[in-house]
C-alpha cells in the first residue's frame, strides 16, 4: 500500500481539480460566455466526448505497451495546461475544443490505475485497492468542490461571477500541477533517458508511424467481443441505459439549480461538496457492507433509490419553496448511493473478460459510460430548452428504470458474488478455460 500512496494521492489531486471545475464546465458557458442551457449541455457533451476518446485509446495503449505511470503523468500535465487555456478563452467554440481535449486526458488516469491494480493484485486485494483509489479521488473531488464554493461565495476582491469562475480554472491547474509532480516520481527517469539517447530511436520512429497508422483500428478494438463472456453485450447495454438516464439529469442539474431554483453559484458548489462527502462516507462503508450483502442486492437497492430520488427532483419545481429542500436532500442521498452501484459493477465488468483482455473490457466499460453521457448531454439540454426540465428529467428516469430491469435480470442469471475469489483460483481457472470461453455460457455457475 505504501508504494501506491503517492499514486493514489496524485489521483486525489486530479479529483480535486475536477471537483473545482466540474460544476462549472457547463455553467460557465451560461454565466461567462453568454450561452443557454442547450449550449451549456453541449460543453458537457464535448467534455464527455473527450472522455470517450480517452477511454477508447487508453485500454489499447496499456494492453500493448504497459507504460502505466507515463500515461498517468501525461494525463495530469496535459490537463494542467488546458485548464489554463480555458481561463483566457472568449469564444464558445474554442471552449468546446478545450473541453474535448480536457476530457480526453482526464479519462486516462482512472482507467490506467485500475488496469495497473488489476494486473498487480489478485481479486480480493484488487477490490480493496480499487475502493481505496476511488476513495482518494472522491475525497479530492469533495475538497475541490468546497474550494470552488468558498471562492465563489466568500472571495471579496472579485465581484463578477464570470471572473471568479476563470480563477477556479487557474486553481484547478495548480492542483493538476501537484498531481503531475507526484506521478512523475513513478517514472524511471534513467530508462526514459536511455531510450532517447539510444541510436535505436530512429528505427523506433518508424514503428511509431506504424502504430499511428493502425490507431483507427486499435481505438475501436474494444468493440471486438472476442475473449469476453457472451452476456457482455447485454450487460453493456444495461450500463448505457443506466448512465444515460442518470445523466439526462446530471448534465443540466447545475443549470437547473441556478436558473429554475435560483440558487447562487457558490451555494451550488456547497451542495455538490456535501454530495461528495456522503459519497466518501459510502466508500468507507463499501468493503464492510459488500462482505455481508450480495452485490446484486446492493446494485438493485442503489438504482431503485436513485429512481425514487430523481422522481422527487422532477416534481420539486411544482411545490416551491419546499421543492428546493427536496431537491437538495435528494441530491445528497444520490451521492451516497454511488459506490454501492459502481464498485460491484466495476468488479463484475472485469470478470466478464479473460485476464489477458481486461484492459479491453475496462476500455469498453468506460467507452459505454462516456457514450451514454455524450448522448444524454446533447439530448437533455435541447429537450430542457424546448420542452422544459421536467420532460428531460422524466425521460431520463424512464430509461434508468429500464436499465435497472435489464441489469437486475442479468445479475440474477449470473450473480456477481459468484466471481469472488478468496485464494486467486478464479483467475487461474479463467486462464485454463480460455479455449472454451465463448461457448461456456454457464461459467458463472462454477465455484
Amino acid at each position: 500500500m505504501n508504494e501506491l500512496r503517492k499514486l493514489f494521492i496524485s489521483f486525489g489531486f486530479q479529483g480535486a481539480a475536477f471537483g473545482a471545475i466540474g460544476v462549472i464546465i457547463s455553467l460557465f458557458v451560461v454565466i461567462g460566455l453568454g450561452g443557454n442551457v442547450a449550449s451549456g449541455s453541449v460543453a458537457s457533451a464535448f467534455y464527455a466526448l473527450g472522455n470517450l476518446f480517452g477511454s477508447m485509446m487508453v485500454g489499447v495503449i496499456l494492453d500493448k505497451y504497459q507504460h502505466f505511470f507515463e500515461v498517468v503523468f501525461v494525463s495530469a500535465v496535459t490537463d494542467a495546461v488546458v485548464t489554463i487555456l480555458m481561463t483566457i478563452v472568449g469564444n464558445i467554440y474554442f471552449y468546446y475544443i478545450f473541453a474535448l481535449i480536457l476530457g480526453i486526458f482526464a479519462a486516462m488516469m482512472g482507467p490506467t490505475i485500475t488496469i495497473y491494480l488489476n494486473k498487480k493484485f489478485d481479486e480480493d486485494l484488487y477490490r480493496k485497492r480499487i475502493n481505496t483509489m476511488n476513495l482518494f479521488n472522491s475525497v479530492g473531488v469533495t475538497v475541490g468542490t468546497f474550494i470552488g464554493g468558498f471562492w465563489l461565495s466568500y472571495f471579496p476582491f472579485i465581484t463578477q461571477s464570470a471572473e471568479k469562475m476563470r480563477w477556479i480554472f487557474i486553481i484547478a491547474s495548480l492542483l493538476l500541477g501537484v498531481s503531475t509532480i507526484l506521478s512523475a516520481g513513478y517514472i524511471k527517469k534513467e530508462k526514459v533517458l536511455k531510450t532517447f539517447k539510444s541510436k535505436r530511436i530512429f528505427p523506433n520512429m518508424h514503428s511509431l508511424a506504424d502504430h499511428v497508422a493502425a490507431l483507427p483500428h486499435n481505438i475501436f478494438s474494444p468493440f471486438n467481443f472476442k475473449g469476453f463472456k457472451v452476456e457482455t453485450g447485454k450487460y453493456m447495454l444495461s450500463i448505457f441505459m443506466i448512465f444515460f438516464g442518470a445523466n439526462m439529469i446530471f448534465s443540466i442539474f447545475s443549470i437547473y439549480l441556478n436558473e429554475i431554483l435560483k440558487i447562487s453559484s457558490g451555494t451550488i458548489f456547497m451542495i455538490y461538496g456535501f454530495n461528495n462527502i456522503l459519497t466518501n462516507t459510502a466508500y468507507f462503508l463499501t468493503n464492510k457492507i459488500t462482505s455481508k450483502v450480495k452485490d446484486s442486492i446492493l446494485v438493485r437497492t442503489a438504482l431503485w433509490t436513485r429512481i425514487f430520488l430523481f422522481s422527487s427532483i422532477a416534481v420539486s419545481g411544482y411545490i416551491m419553496p419546499f421543492g428546493v429542500w427536496i431537491t437538495i436532500v435528494a441530491f445528497l442521498i444520490i451521492g451516497f448511493t454511488w459506490p454501492f452501484f459502481y464498485i460491484p459493477t466495476t468488479v463484475h465488468v472485469t470478470n466478464l473478460a479473460l485476464p489477458t483482455d481486461r484492459g479491453r473490457i475496462i476500455g469498453l466499460f468506460n467507452v459505454v459510460i462516456n457514450f451514454a453521457v455524450i448522448v444524454a448531454s446533447f439530448i437533455s439540454g435541447y429537450m430542457a430548452l424546448e420542452f422544459g426540465y421536467v420532460t428531460a428529467f422524466t425521460s431520463g428516469i424512464i430509461v434508468l428504470f429500464l436499465g435497472e430491469r435489464l441489469i437486475h435480470k442479468l445479475n440474477t442469471a449470473m450473480p456477481i458474488s459468484n466471481y469472488r475469489s478468496k485464494d486467486g483460483q478464479m483467475t487461474k481457472m479463467m486462464t485454463k478455460l480460455k479455449s472454451i470461453w465463448p461457448l461456456k455460457k454457464n461459467y458463472d455457475k462454477i465455484h
